[in-house]
């Protein structure tokens, strides 16, 4: 059977497998997580690119860009365990979002799912998911971005044109001499609520959940009325954002046998589907495979009111 496996830093008592057949094929799909352990995470991905039945392995737990208009800045680490594979495609679910996530972003302000034209947006990293960031600005009333904030922990908000002012300057320097761990949460991230006053200010609160999910203040309305637009989330996710009053959910990526995937596993799939290395591939490529699965469109969840 052909497998995609995506290797994560995170921990590994979230390791799952599911078997589906999509488009007449049939799939085996794995997390598997590494605790933390760099060593691990090297030594697996060895591992898997010497197996026969993979067709694809997934960077999880990890980024490996942040991008800036058609600019990608590579992660140190990220460049290494890339290299290590050096028969199977990786992917790290970069192509959905410079494809899918826009894609759905422009479907639901045309269909009239989210008036973005009215809302206050705040975008919690935009270097971290660029072409969900771009089809915001085109469509909000007002974006906020929050890269200094969620992942450098400094209390400063920036405009879109104060981002693309400091993005070109700093993230050079970002990627190579900050270590991946100081900027990204893992799940097992201890909450730290912060940045009331912009969770408060905002209408859609967009990017990544563990990022919103960290900072997330612990007031029982803190969400109410509110939209979150991400990518990920788990049943215990799903349940602290009731908790917290949120009012719609939207995910960009499909539940598959009652599981939701990140975007590096879901890009494993349709390269695999489509027969291409993720070098090979175009947003069209990408949008066509997702169209005949029927995952080009948006999960909504109204969880209160």
């Amino acid at each position: 059977m052909e497998k995609i496996v995506s290797v994560s830093l995170g921990s590994p008592s979230r390791d799952f497998a599911v078997e589906v057949e999509l488009l007449g094929r049939p799939l085996r799909i794995e997390r598997r997580g590494v605790g933390g352990s760099y060593e691990s995470y090297f030594r697996l991905l060895r591992e898997l690119d010497a197996d026969p039945e993979v067709r694809a392995i997934g960077l999880g737990g990890i980024n490996r860009y942040l991008l800036c208009e058609e600019r990608k800045h590579e992660f140190t680490v990220a460049r290494r365990m890339a290299a290590t594979v050096t028969h199977k495609p990786v992917v790290d679910g970069v192509g959905l979002k410079l494809s899918l996530e826009p894609h759905i972003i422009h479907q639901l302000q045309k269909e009239g799912e989210i008036d973005l034209a009215h809302s206050r947006v705040l975008m919690v990293s935009a270097t971290d998911r660029w072409g969900m960031a771009q089809a915001l600005k085109e469509h909000a009333r007002e974006l906020v971005v929050g890269d200094l904030m969620f992942a450098l922990d400094l209390p400063v908000p920036l405009s879109w044109r104060w981002l693309s002012i400091l993005a070109p300057l700093l993230l050079p320097l970002i990627v190579r001499c900050v270590p991946f761990k100081a900027l990204y949460p893992t799940s097992e991230a201890k909450a730290k609520p912060r940045f009331r006053r912009w969770y408060a200010w905002a209408d859609l609160i967009a990017g990544d959940w563990k990022f919103i999910r960290r900072c997330l203040p612990e007031e029982p309305e803190a969400l109410a009325g509110k939209t979150i637009l991400t990518n990920t989330v788990t049943d215990k996710d799903i349940a602290l954002m009731r908790a917290r009053g949120l009012s719609l959910l939207v995910t960009t990526t499909p539940n598959l046998s009652g599981r939701s995937f990140g975007t590096n596993v879901i890009e494993g799939v349709v390269v695999t589907l489509a027969g291409k290395r993720p070098e090979e591939m175009t947003g069209a490529d990408y949008l066509a495979v997702l169209a005949q699965l029927g995952w080009d469109r948006p999960r909504l969840e109204r969880l209160n009111g």
